[in-house]
């Protein structure tokens, strides 16, 4: 049997395992909280290949009318693991208000995990707003806030008409930190009749006490027109609909509180970590502590650094503080990660005082305090060599002095003569097989590791990733361009896959990536699939730089 054909029976057995594999079937929901007229994204997800079969999805017209069904299938093979799953995207408009459960779905002897959402019932506001074919919505979370406390602003374009070239101007506020957290595209039914709402979220932190100014925003947008010229199809009119102008009254902080201490938060968690057993530690063997706190609605920069204790039993090495975000409907989630290398320095038990933060409850107006517990370290003597005690070592010599003999320096021709001769023979012999061991070894083909092969799996992957990108882009398809940007990113960063291109620009910590990133999303923002002024070959180079660098410092 030849290489070609030994390759292809590999194949032949992962993909029938593959099929044969254990699978599974999940469901999630792009929102939780909507309006009755509102739609919402349903995605059930099968962990296999669904050919022509489907899940019985009769079970949701109970409570929703499915407004639309698509199927959506992958395969892939990533770092010597075979990837497969089947996606039924669903657009639901629900029947009715109130707390809705979207039961489990069975398919193949698997069942869905159910889903609990919550559905308000249209206010009059909204239902008066349906008499324009387009118009805005400028919504805020808060009227009020502390100072650094996070504001949730969201910014709606409805739109009964269809649009393209769609724009948004940016958002600029003296005083405040801006971050874009989101954008969202769902239906609403007003008035009996139906809109496409576009939907972009920021979270917004003031720095200064007083009245924090949000200005109004502006979307651009040109009606589609049906009436077409040979192969040219001509534009509507140009539209434009300013969005609402807000003002937000922004608190000083209390003054009995430390700056140290301000952290204007929903919801802080603490966690710890041990490298191993507390109970079980060598005297000077050092251990690893670990400790993550993260807090809703602060970024990571906000969260405050955590009090090192300090004491003679043990010394800490502290290492330096891993500040992550995660970024959702919700807003930012920030964690900070802070880990010592700590040496016990005596034996017996070492207490470790508690780690207490101070924190404001933004939705109880008041301080809250978060605690690592005190724990007991058990420390043991260090491994040593056994040895004849001193007292036996003192009884084995002499009660008296004994005389000191010269030493001879007569040589022992005979005895010394065959020691070296013994010597050189022994060394004669193993410099032999260490010649003989290297020759063998350069003979035989090199063996590699199991990270040289997934580290050569997963440079393909991404090469392949970044060619359809690159083909893509020769032929202007700038979403499907973004879509394979996207998957390589995911492929690249496994603990935490980006789900936009921002996320993916702010993993990689590349200012260059980042503004390009940002000037295709305008252009897809706008509706346009073409390139205009964007240097696409300049893009997928810099990607494949970012790649090849990756991977030299994987491999250090």
């Amino acid at each position: 049997m030849n290489v070609q054909s030994l390759k292809l029976l590999i194949a032949f057995c992962l993909i029938t395992a593959s099929v044969f594999s254990w699978a599974e079937l999940t469901a999630k929901v792009d929102r939780n909280l909507l309006d009755t007229n509102e739609t919402v994204q349903l995605v059930v997800r099968y962990s296999g290949q669904a050919m022509t079969s489907e899940p019985d999805f009769g079970v949701l017209q109970k409570d929703f009318d499915i407004l639309s069904n698509n199927r959506q299938q992958q395969y892939s093979w990533i770092n010597g693991q075979s990837q497969s799953y089947t996606d039924w995207n669903m657009v639901l408009m629900p029947k009715r208000s109130g707390t809705i459960l979207i039961p489990s779905i069975s398919y193949k002897n698997e069942v869905s995990n159910a889903l609990e959402i919550t559905v308000r019932p249209v206010n009059r506001i909204t239902a008066g707003a349906g008499k324009q074919p387009v118009y805005t919505e400028t919504l805020v979370d808060r009227q009020a806030v502390y100072i650094q406390q996070q504001i949730i602003l969201t910014q709606r374009l409805y739109t009964s008409v269809q649009l393209q070239d769609l724009s948004l101007s940016e958002l600029e506020i003296d005083n405040a930190l801006v971050r874009r957290i989101g954008e969202n595209q769902f239906q609403k039914m007003i008035n009996g009749r139906n809109y496409l709402v576009i939907e972009v979220k920021y979270a917004l932190f003031p720095q200064v006490s007083g009245k924090l100014d949000i200005p109004p925003m502006r979307f651009g947008a040109f009606e589609s027109s049906s009436r077409q010229f040979g192969a040219f199809s001509s534009r509507g009119k140009q539209l434009f609909r300013n969005t609402q102008a807000k003002t937000i009254d922004v608190m000083a902080k209390p003054a009995h509180i430390a700056p140290a201490e301000w952290m204007p938060s929903s919801r802080v968690e603490l966690q710890e970590q041990w490298s191993s057993d507390i109970n079980n530690l060598t005297l000077g063997v050092p251990i690893t502590r670990t400790i993550s706190l993260s807090a809703q609605g602060l970024t990571g920069a906000q969260i405050q650094p955590l009090a090192n204790p300090e004491s003679t039993d043990y010394k800490t090495y502290p290492d330096q503080a891993k500040i992550e975000e995660q970024i959702s409907s919700a807003g930012i989630l920030g964690t900070r990660t802070e880990t010592v290398a700590l040496v016990p320095m005596r034996m017996g038990e070492i207490l470790m005082p508690p780690i207490e933060v101070r924190w404001w409850d933004t939705e109880n107006q008041r301080m809250r305090t978060s605690t690592v517990p005190a724990v007991t370290l058990q420390v043991g003597a260090a491994a040593t060599i056994t040895s004849a005690p001193l007292s036996q070592l003192q009884a084995d010599q002499p009660s008296t002095p004994l005389a000191l003999t010269p030493l001879s320096i007569q040589p022992e021709p005979l005895e010394q003569s065959a020691l070296v001769k013994w010597s050189l023979a022994f060394n004669a012999l193993l410099l032999t097989a260490l010649i003989a061991l290297f020759t063998i070894r350069r003979k035989q083909p090199s063996r590699r590791s199991p990270q040289q092969t997934a580290d050569d799996s997963l440079q393909l992957s991404l090469s392949q990733k970044l060619k359809l990108a690159e083909k893509q882009a020769g032929e202007n398809n700038l979403t499907g361009m973004r879509d394979s940007i996207l998957d390589w990113g995911k492929t690249l960063l496994t603990n935490n896959p980006p789900s936009t291109l921002k996320q993916l620009a702010d993993q990689l910590q590349d200012q260059n990536l980042k503004a390009a990133f940002e000037q295709l999303d305008r252009q897809l923002y706008k509706g346009d699939n073409c390139a205009d002024d964007l240097d696409l070959k300049r893009l997928i180079k810099q990607l494949r730089t970012k790649s090849s660098r990756i991977a030299t410092e994987a491999k250090k």
